[in-house]
């Protein structure tokens, strides 16, 4: 089975509620983060996505809010998935790496620049959205 790369935090996860206390502990609290909002469509486009491919959901957080961040993901409805975290490019980019070796990606799922870099990292199709506001039809059409 193909897998997917999808990147969390402005992909499928709005987290504009918290961003006022970015840099300070409450940024990262279990409080702020299961009131995070899935982003428009992420959740029926994911749903898609899980019925033919295995998903992989990565962010940029500490890798101690794996927990916290599956939490979200299992309240808000998203499929299962394996959770990859990495505070920074150089972690995650550490974690795709290993990632290549266990899996066949067809596509990774981002919001920035460097998420793009993530992707061509384990040689599969770059889908790069617009941030908190991605358009759904776009992975639709090139997956």
């Amino acid at each position: 089975m193909y897998s997917v790369l999808v990147f969390i935090d402005g992909t499928i996860c709005d987290q504009r509620n918290r961003i006022q206390f970015v840099d300070t502990p409450y940024f990262n609290s279990e409080d702020n983060i299961l009131s995070d909002l899935p982003t428009g469509g992420s959740l029926k486009c994911m749903t898609e996505l899980s019925s033919k491919y295995k998903l992989i959901y990565i962010g940029a957080r500490p890798d101690s809010y794996v927990d916290i961040t599956r939490k979200w993901l299992k309240k808000v409805g998203f499929p299962e998935g394996e959770v990859y975290l990495g505070e920074n490019q150089e972690e995650r980019m550490k974690i795709v790496l290993e990632l290549k070796d266990k899996n066949d990606f067809i596509a990774g799922i981002g919001d920035r620049w460097d998420d793009n870099e993530l992707h061509l990292a384990i040689g599969c199709k770059s889908i790069i959205l617009k941030e908190w506001e991605p358009n759904w039809d776009t992975v639709r059409k090139y997956i």
